[in-house]
């Protein structure tokens, strides 16, 4: 992959219609249920309430979801419940647009482990929070966070990204002004709006 000529895509809003993070949770809470992993389901539930009260920041409860996800399911379940997510929500226009670009990568704070369990049906690369292998300065990709993230992946290399896709002008601005183009997506309608 080339960094000089990229074509850029949120996840959450843009390339599906849900946020990630809570679809994908859901089903983890209702597949611990159904399989009876209850002292999961209560490391899971318990964290969520400290969240509720404000007691540990998103990123903090975001951490300890992704890791009761992957210590309490096994691969296949995992797969499973990120690509029915992902097949039940896509956005068909943007997921199409993504299809018929080269140099692809998805950019976004949904976690690593969610978003790489997804099967694009294309080779696509991902930057996204809570990277397992810490080699992104920011743990969130979240914001300014998205840039500082993309020029670390290309280990300083010049990047230039050609097209970016996003549903939020607020979250994403500084991605938007460090593009060439940058298209907002609302719903089925995509709008340049650089």
């Amino acid at each position: 992959m080339q960094p000089d000529n990229l074509n850029v895509f949120d996840f959450d809003g843009t390339l599906i219609t849900v946020n990630s993070f809570k679809a994908i949770t859901k089903n983890l809470a209702f597949t611990l249920f159904k399989s009876r992993k209850i002292a999961a389901l209560f490391t899971l539930i318990s964290w969520y309430f400290l969240r509720k009260m404000k007691i540990i920041s998103h990123l903090i409860f975001k951490k300890h979801v992704v890791d009761v996800f992957e210590r309490a399911l096994i691969e296949e379940e995992k797969q499973n419940i990120c690509q029915m997510v992902f097949d039940n929500n896509v956005n068909a226009v943007v997921f199409e647009q993504m299809l018929k670009s080269d140099n692809c990568i998805i950019c976004t704070a949904s976690p690593f482990a969610y978003v790489s369990r997804i099967s694009f049906n294309k080779n696509i690369s991902v930057i996204s929070s809570l990277n397992p292998q810490k080699n992104l300065p920011d743990l969130a990709n979240f914001g300014p966070g998205k840039i500082e993230n993309l020029k670390a992946y290309f280990n300083g290399k010049p990047v230039r990204v050609a097209n970016f896709y996003t549903n939020s002008k607020i979250d994403d601005q500084a991605l938007i002004d460090f593009s060439v183009s940058a298209f907002i997506v609302e719903g089925e309608h995509v709008q340049k709006v650089k």
